[in-house]
């Protein structure tokens, strides 16, 4: 699991529950390989096995980015769609506009709510407006950036309070809408029961348990396509092992848990088992506390990194299925990659770093800097089998240049609570160092990185590193305002070179994409970067 980018990627409790406890409630084996049971790319019903409870499928209760988001927008609309690298209309016939700053958005016809109720502009405007109003939680929607938003019969416009080449993408994709018939009486989001995720999405919610999952009924009236699939079942296991071997026993025909890169032949050569790949931008950090002393200094969090081999980690780890992390964070298949930036890892410049701070060698080996033994403690998640690896690997490449790591695994609530309190960074932080992560879409939108780094809570809302810095701050400042696309991706090389030089985390890789199906039951899972294989594209026909 990640967390989400606002939208945030918070990680949920894991439910201590096995398929076997969902007993006659799952959904029954469909299409063993039987002949005439299965037409390609078509199903009746889809079993997908997830790690954690979503709660209510709501814009403002999922638990995670992936694949609680996913999900939701199985339910849940929003204004345009990503597709590959742009963006194609969804309840928004086209996106118009001449400056970038006012957009123009006519809505499509005939569209109906899961009730029946028609989709107006009212409730574009109504969505804008309350996103505006609950900016809480780790499901906020930033709509500031709007500085008006009017309606003409079924054309919607927005204005900007300045351009933004990247808002449709960035936000309206983002946002889902939501019908002002059933939320203008909602005050407390995080309390939205399941009679409030209706949406005009192709698939709706009829059924949920909390330890048991979800069931999901195709929209027949969808308007922007026709459901390949008649039920998705989702069911909650949270041990990656009971997991696979559901998907094995086809007892699960879609698993949304990355296949572990020592698991990865095994299943290819398995003749039921279908394998869907591709670049997973979701990115694997080392977060340091910069409120922290000594990782407040950037000299140190840079003596640091050098001793990591980021090359190492994917090659062990991995087992080769990653990429290496970029010292500027953007993975280099982003549309907003900076230059090549030189590799960090240096152990032996590491040494010389910490020799220069006067951090020397005490009896035991470990350095002593300002007079304390320079003995760390890094959390790391208890679920994630990648990361506690690495983190032993990190453990022991930093003991080579003299520091000491103790190693912590937590829940993640747990872990969350200390790194992200409340999924508000303005509540502080309480760790050392942390494993973290942060999902797709900080890899493709400039002004998802600049929250990251803004020291202005309100600018860097996933700033869970507290990091401030002039500099950077001025380079934020420049890019979130640049009127064009070309001046942003600019002012985004300026930022990712900032970021290699003071390191306020270390990205440390991104893993390949590879989730495993049972093509006997159902082969029409499409990848899309950013959202994976479980999205619209591989349950629905869209007519876009």
């Amino acid at each position: 699991m990640y967390r989400r980018t606002p939208r945030s990627i918070a990680a949920a409790g894991l439910l201590a529950l096995t398929l076997a406890a969902c007993g006659g409630n799952t959904a029954p084996v469909q299409n063993q390989g039987a002949p005439g049971q299965k037409t390609a790319g078509t199903a009746a019903s889809v079993t997908i096995s997830i790690s954690s409870d979503e709660s209510t499928l709501t814009p403002f209760t999922n638990q995670t980015g992936y694949p609680g988001d996913n999900l939701v927008n199985l339910i849940f609309d929003s204004l345009v769609t990503v597709q590959g690298d742009g963006i194609k209309p969804l309840l928004a016939k086209e996106v118009q506009t001449t400056d970038n700053k006012v957009y123009t958005l006519p809505l499509r016809s005939g569209v109906t709510w899961h009730d029946g109720k028609p989709f107006t502009a009212e409730d574009v405007l109504f969505s804008v407006d309350y996103y505006r109003e609950h900016m809480e939680g780790d499901s906020a929607i930033d709509v500031r950036p709007i500085e008006k938003v009017s309606a003409e019969g079924d054309t919607v416009t927005m204005t900007l309070k300045a351009p933004d080449p990247e808002f449709p993408r960035r936000l309206l994709a983002d946002m889902a809408m939501l019908p002002k018939h059933l939320w203008e009486s909602v005050t407390k989001v995080k309390e939205a029961g399941t009679d409030k995720a209706v949406g005009t999405g192709p698939f709706k919610l009829t059924t949920y348990d909390p330890s048991r999952g979800y069931t999901l009924t195709a929209n027949a009236a969808y308007a922007m396509g026709k459901p390949k699939v008649q039920t998705v079942k989702v069911v909650v296991i949270p041990e990656e092992a009971t997991q696979f071997a559901a998907l094995r026993t086809g007892e699960v025909h879609m698993s949304t848990r990355l296949v572990p890169p020592q698991q990865l032949q095994s299943f290819k050569q398995q003749p039921n088992i279908g394998i869907v790949e591709g670049t997973e931008f979701a990115s694997t950090l080392l977060a340091f506390n910069t409120g922290r002393a000594p990782f407040d200094k950037a000299e140190v969090r840079r003596a640091l990194a050098k001793a990591i081999d980021v090359n190492d980690l994917v090659k062990t780890v991995l087992l080769g299925q990653g990429t290496p992390g970029n010292p500027g964070f953007i993975h280099a298949k982003s549309p907003i990659k900076a230059d090549e930036l030189p590799p960090l890892f240096d152990p032996e410049g590491a040494k010389r770093d910490l020799d220069a701070l006067g951090a020397a060698p005490g009896a035991d080996g470990i350095r002593v800097l300002s007079g304390k033994p320079m003995s760390y403690e890094l959390l790391v998640q208890s679920s994630s089998t990648d990361r506690l690896r690495a983190a032993e690997l990190i453990r022991d490449m930093l003991k080579n240049v003299g520091v000491a790591v103790k190693i912590t695994s937590l829940d993640s609530d747990s872990l969350d609570a200390k790194v992200w309190p409340d999924y508000d960074v303005a509540q502080g932080r309480n760790y050392d160092m942390s494993m973290w992560g942060w999902s797709a879409p900080t890899m493709l939108s400039s002004g998802m990185i600049a929250q990251l780094v803004a020291s202005d809570h309100k600018d860097g809302p996933l700033n869970v590193v507290g990091f401030k810095n002039d500099a950077v701050d001025a380079v934020v400042k420049t890019l979130t305002s640049a009127p064009t696309m070309e001046e942003r991706s600019e002012a985004a090389k300026q930022l990712q070179k900032l970021l290699a030089e003071q390191v306020p985390f270390l990205t440390l890789y991104y893993r390949n994409g590879t989730y495993a199906f049972r093509k006997d039951t159902y082969d029409g899972w499409a990848w899309q970067d950013g959202a994976a294989a479980l999205n619209k594209f591989s349950l629905v026909d869209m007519a876009l």
